[in-house]
């Protein structure tokens, strides 16, 4: 019963932890992507200074933690990007943190299990995966917002389109019109093709960068549409209007998944006192003594 009471607890924790991190979660583009940084609130708080903290204690094994996760050096830009840099974060800055939070977390699993705290030194160790976390949050709340935001960014850029100025040129006075993840991601696109970058190349890379499905279409139309000499404001017309019946079935199928979600949060926080409640009335109910169950 103990141990049932304690992982009750444990995972508890845990819930909060995963919910701090995703409330706490921002989108930012790295600022030299940028023509000048855009001023967003800075969320302060706990993690923030626990991220601080980590970063301090895991300079001095920067180096070792590169050669470690050097296999891992591209999937982790990849995650990063998704992530849409948060704080400038690279890979050898995720590595410094993520060093941080082994040295944290690994001397409090030691301390646990030294003071014979078994399952809470185990499940300490998840902390050295906070950058995971963070990570995850964020690139999952990118796409999403990038959802949500594509079928109007792409009327818009059909109306400019259509009015007569230039591809590039329509793009960039949206992306200023309409700030968010998506511009951040646009912007990052045309600051390449500003530095020579051929346009299919930046496109592609902006597929790679995100994860978004609406974003993968979006590229595949318009590079097809350039191939084959369609008229692209017909192009980005019809984009939209698909984007626009999409949208509404992703966000019927988000919210079909987010009720089994909740229920299966709000059974595994009540769960433990419930049975915690029966149990104790069954006791009560029994008319055992309990001086005699802890030999008073």
């Amino acid at each position: 019963m103990l141990i049932a009471m304690a992982a009750g607890a444990a995972a508890s924790v845990l819930l909060a932890a995963w919910g701090l991190v995703l409330a706490t979660s921002g989108e930012r583009v790295a600022a030299s992507a940028l023509d000048a940084p855009v001023e967003r609130p800075r969320r302060r708080g706990a993690l923030l200074g626990l991220n601080r903290i980590a970063e301090g204690a895991g300079r001095p094994f920067t180096g070792i933690a590169m050669n470690a996760l050097a296999p891992w050096h591209r999937k982790i830009r990849e995650r990063i990007d998704a992530a849409g840099r948060p704080g400038g974060m690279t890979v050898e800055s995720y590595a410094r943190t993520t060093a941080g939070y082994c040295v944290l977390f690994g001397s409090l699993s030691v301390l646990l299990l030294a003071g014979g705290q078994m399952l809470m030194g185990v499940i300490s160790l998840a902390g050295a995966f906070q950058n995971e976390f963070l990570l995850l949050g964020r690139a999952r709340s990118r796409r999403d917002e990038m959802q949500r935001s594509m079928p109007d960014f792409l009327d818009v850029l059909a109306v400019t389109v259509s009015a007569g100025m230039g591809f590039r040129h329509s793009l960039a006075r949206v992306v200023e019109s309409m700030p968010g993840p998506l511009a951040d991601e646009f912007t990052v696109a045309l600051r390449q093709m500003e530095l020579g970058t051929p346009r299919r190349e930046a496109f592609e890379d902006l597929r790679r960068r995100n994860r978004s499905e609406m974003v993968s279409q979006f590229v595949t139309a318009v590079l097809q549409a350039e191939e084959l000499g369609a008229p692209l404001a017909t192009a980005l017309i019809d984009i939209a209007t698909d984007m626009r019946r999409e949208s509404a079935q992703w966000a019927r199928r988000k919210a079909q998944r987010t009720a089994p979600q909740v229920t299966a949060v709000t059974t595994a926080l009540t769960l433990p006192a419930l049975i915690i409640v029966v149990i104790g009335a069954l006791f009560f109910s029994s008319g055992a003594d309990l001086g005699a169950l802890f030999g008073g």
